[in-house]
Formats: structure tokens, C-alpha cells, sequence
């Protein structure tokens, strides 16, 4: 039973096309190259009780190429075409390329260079360097400019390091629009240098991953994940947990160049997934709990490997406050094709003396083509009792070919 995809188990395959010193002629190592990516469409309709309804379009590919160059050299190149336009409108579409098209994840245009690095193997040793996507556990698919190194010397267990600057301005970086420094500083929380360390292993029934990363100047991060897994009686099971948590190296933050601090603190996190598996139905149960005494992180862009359940509820980028929610989670499989299922989350989140009590329902319909081609949809209903965020509705569609 394959408990858990790695973070970087994947990183080593994906990457930017170079040249070294006695290289491949371009005739041969066009013959040997690998092509990997995705090209993909969706639809976005969302709607909350402080904003109307907005409707959007997303055309998103990205095709990374990968060559041996020369001895235990290769390189990879990966391009990007990512635009998104407005439902029904002309203005704010961007499906061009060009000048004034920033694309959606602020890789400055819509069609760019997203990944270009170098790498070296030997033995059981990987070296990667260039702008690579940073694959750690509190990250999920930004890139940045730096090194990374993988050794499995030792039989089941990966040791990993990275250091990387020139960070992706990624917009599910929740920490985004956030200064840091004294006032007056127009340095943003991406604008400082990552670095980190891994240890990542699996030993039928037991995986687990265990990761330090420091955003300088900003946190330190910290997590371990353990999965364990067994099939008996054709039923396949699992138990994942998870502990992470930040220190604070900043004190405090500010949303504009001039404004009030933001106070910041340490944080923690917890949580709990239990699944099973059997006979094309497959569920899940766990709960969750991550709190901070005033702001701070858990992940620095998007979910990273954390669990998590729902669609749009759960945000552990930038948090407030003490945060606890369970959920359920289950589906049935149709001949291996279709696939239909649920998400409820519940949780409440408390700061200072307000409370506010939250849910989130998701319906969900996956459609496996082919084994490259996908569909999927589903809608997400968001009910808060209170609170400045309010009500939200959330439908989308997704057509997706993997090559």
C-alpha cells in the first residue's frame, strides 16, 4: 500500500534545460529528451454574502523538458501559459501574450520560463541547481532560485537540503502583503531567503516525513508527518499524524509601508486523518487543530502536506487566533471511471472573546477519461455564524490532460 507521495519524490524528474563545459550536441540530446506536464482548463464561479458573484476562466499549461547533457548531467527547461478572464466579458481578459500580462501566479507574464536548472547525479546523490519548483513540505508547487540536494544512500530514507532565494511572489503565499522590518521597510515576506532540511522515509507499515525550513528573518518552520498502513481483509487502512509549528524571528508585520505593526507569535499544529478503503468506497475521518496567540503561519504557500479537508476553509498561511475543526470525508467509484463524493468540515475559530462557528459542505463528480485525461467538479458551500468573511459559494469545473 503506498502511504504517502512524497514531497520531493517527484522534484528529481521535473525541471530547466542548460549547458556545461563539453556538453551533448543539440542533435543528441534532443533524441533523449523527456517531456513532462499538464495543460489544463477551469471554470471558477464564486460568491460570498461581502461580495457578488464573480465568474472566471483559467487556461493553465506548464511542459517541462528534460535532457542528459553529458556524463551525469541533465537539464530542464519548463515553460508556462497561465491566464484567467472574466465570464462574459471583455475587460480583465488576458488570454494574450505580451506586454501589460502578468499571467495569474505573478510570474510576471502570462507565458514564461517557469522552471530552468542544472543537476548532477552520482551514485545516489542528486544536486539541482537553477529556478526549480522548491518541493518542501510547506510549500506546494512555487518556485524559486536557489540549490537543492537529495541523497537515499541509506536503503528507505531520503535526506534533503535546500537553499533558495529569489522566491516566487505566489499568490497563495498568505503572508503576501505583508512587510517586514521596521517602519518605513518596503521589504516583502518573499523577498527573504529559504533554507531547509529533510528527512523523508518509508518502512512498511510506517512513513514519515520530518522537516525544518527557515524563512530568514521571518520564521522558523518545523513539521512531522508518520503514516501508518496495513490491508487486512482486502480493506485497505491508514493513520496519518501530523505535529508542526513557526517561531517568530519578526515580532511584528505591517500591511503597508507606513501602517500599524501586526503583531506576530508563534503557532502550533495538530492534526489527525483515519481512512479506509475497500470495494470502490473510500473514507476518511480527522481533526484538526493549529492556534497562535496573535498571527502567524503554519504554511508558507498554499496547504504545503498538511491535511486538511473541504475546499476553501481551511488557510494555514496566515492564521488568528485558536482554530479546531473535524470532518468527514467519503466516496464511492463507479468501474474504475466515475467518481462521487462529500467533504464536511466543522470547526470553530476563537480570538480574544469572539468566537465564530463555521462549516463547509462539498459536493464533488470526477470523471477519469483515460488515464491522461480528466474531469472533474464540484460546488463548496461555506456557512459562518459571524465574522468579516462571511457567507461563500464556490463552484467549479475542471478539464485536465496529463502528458
Amino acid at each position: 500500500m503506498k502511504l504517502v507521495k512524497l514531497s520531493l519524490a517527484a522534484i528529481v524528474a521535473a525541471g530547466a534545460l542548460s549547458s556545461v563545459a563539453s556538453a551533448a550536441s543539440l542533435e543528441e540530446a534532443v533524441k533523449n529528451v523527456d517531456v513532462s506536464g499538464y495543460a489544463r482548463y477551469r471554470f471558477d464561479s464564486k460568491n460570498t454574502t461581502t461580495d457578488d458573484t464573480k465568474n472566471y476562466h483559467r487556461f493553465t499549461s506548464d511542459v517541462n523538458f528534460k535532457s542528459a547533457l553529458d556524463d551525469n548531467f541533465f537539464g530542464v527547461i519548463g515553460f508556462r501559459y497561465d491566464s484567467r478572464d472574466a465570464s462574459g466579458e471583455r475587460v480583465n481578459a488576458t488570454t494574450q501574450v505580451g506586454q501589460n500580462s502578468d499571467g495569474v501566479d505573478n510570474y510576471g507574464q502570462t507565458f514564461n520560463v517557469r522552471q530552468f536548472y542544472l543537476g548532477y547525479k552520482a551514485g545516489n546523490t542528486t544536486i539541482t541547481a537553477g529556478r526549480q519548483v522548491l518541493g518542501t513540505f510547506f510549500t506546494d508547487d512555487m518556485v524559486g532560485t536557489g540549490i537543492k540536494l537529495l541523497n537515499s544512500d541509506i536503503s528507505g530514507l531520503t535526506l534533503a537540503a535546500i537553499a533558495f532565494d529569489n522566491l516566487q511572489n505566489d499568490g497563495d503565499i498568505g503572508t503576501r502583503g505583508l512587510f517586514i522590518g521596521e517602519n518605513g521597510s518596503s521589504e516583502f515576506v518573499y523577498d527573504r531567503n529559504l533554507y531547509g532540511v529533510a528527512a523523508i522515509g518509508s518502512y512498511d507499515p510506517v512513513s514519515f516525513q520530518l522537516w525544518y525550513a527557515a524563512l530568514d528573518s521571518v520564521a522558523q518552520l518545523y513539521a512531522l508527518d508518520v503514516t501508518l498502513g496495513a490491508n487486512i481483509a482486502d480493506i485497505d487502512l491508514s493513520l496519518q499524524a501530523q505535529y508542526a509549528g513557526s517561531s517568530m524571528w519578526a515580532d511584528n508585520a505591517r500591511t503597508a509601508a507606513a501602517a500599524g505593526a501586526l503583531p506576530l507569535d508563534d503557532a502550533q499544529f495538530a492534526a489527525v486523518e483515519a481512512g479506509a478503503k475497500a470495494f470502490g468506497f473510500d473514507a476518511s475521518a480527522g481533526y484538526v487543530w493549529f492556534d497562535t496567540d496573535t498571527n502567524s503561519l503554519i504554511s508558507f504557500e498554499d496547504q504545503g502536506s498538511f491535511i486538511g479537508a473541504g475546499e476553501d476553509i481551511l488557510d494555514y498561511t496566515l492564521i488568528n487566533g485558536e482554530n479546531k475543526y473535524w470532518f468527514l470525508k467519503a466516496s464511492y467509484t463507479f468501474a474504475d471511471k466515475v467518481r462521487v463524493g462529500a467533504d464536511y468540515v466543522s470547526g470553530r475559530v476563537t480570538s480574544g472573546n469572539v468566537s465564530v462557528d463555521e462549516y463547509e459542505a462539498v459536493a464533488r463528480v470526477d470523471y477519469k477519461y483515460s488515464k491522461k485525461l480528466n474531469f472533474k467538479t464540484w460546488y463548496s458551500y461555506i456557512d459562518r455564524d459571524s465574522g468579516d468573511k462571511g457567507d461563500a459559494k464556490h463552484l467549479r469545473f475542471e478539464a485536465r490532460y496529463n502528458f
